[in-house]
């Protein structure tokens, strides 16, 4: 799969951020009392699929809230290129508790934030792209708000409790680095970015080993 760079993220992280102002009210991690957006930070990639000639889209945005806690959004969009238009959309929303300290790194711009393993993983995927995946379709899972038709589609060999499964498979301790400009203010070339992700993918498919 060859890569290449392309531009097409703020409207998906446009759309991140509104959704993290209405979860924070709705069961996100932590309580929503005094809770609010304190930074975001994001990263943004892209690939080119040679098999299907379509184009992969993925943000990831760390929002950091005022109350210790986390969400950690990740959108892939696909769309086409000879057959131009919408292919599929996936967001997967890990939420949780954080502490920070000073980049290992010994950058004067950098943290280290360490994501605590997420206490609720929201996921949402549709459109044809995705009918393939293990976990495929259109599908909504919200480990906060689980249902038993949400088993069916994880575990469809059956589990006793399928929220608390699905978290045992995907909940993960992370350790991300940022750039932060106000750690370092007399250099105007900083931004609010994500320098390295966690050592494994973001993205469920239901595949994973």
């Amino acid at each position: 799969m060859n890569r290449r760079n392309f531009l097409r993220g703020s409207a998906a992280l446009a759309l991140a951020t509104v959704s993290a102002a209405a979860l924070s009210g709705c069961g996100g991690s932590g309580s929503s009392k005094g809770r609010a957006i304190s930074k975001t930070y994001t990263y943004n990639e892209a690939f080119f699929l040679d098999g299907v000639a379509w184009y992969a889209n993925c943000n990831t945005m760390l929002v950091i809230n005022t109350d210790e806690t986390y969400d950690l959004y990740y959108k892939k969009d696909l769309f086409g290129t000879t057959d131009p238009g919408n292919k599929g959309n996936k967001t997967i929303i890990y939420s949780g508790t954080y502490t920070s300290a000073a980049s290992a790194d010994g950058e004067t711009s950098h943290l280290d934030f360490t994501l605590a393993a997420p206490t609720r993983i929201y996921m949402e995927q549709h459109d044809k792209g995705f009918g393939r995946n293990a976990i495929g379709g259109n599908v909504l899972l919200d480990t906060a708000n689980w249902t038993d038709a949400m088993t069916q589609v994880v575990f469809p060999a059956g589990s006793s409790d399928g929220a608390k499964d699905f978290l045992a498979k995907y909940a993960k301790e992370m350790t991300l680095t940022v750039e932060d400009p106000s750690l370092y203010p007399e250099d105007t070339a900083l931004s609010y970015r994500i320098v390295t992700l966690p050592g494994f993918d973001l993205e469920i498919t239901g595949n994973e080993e």
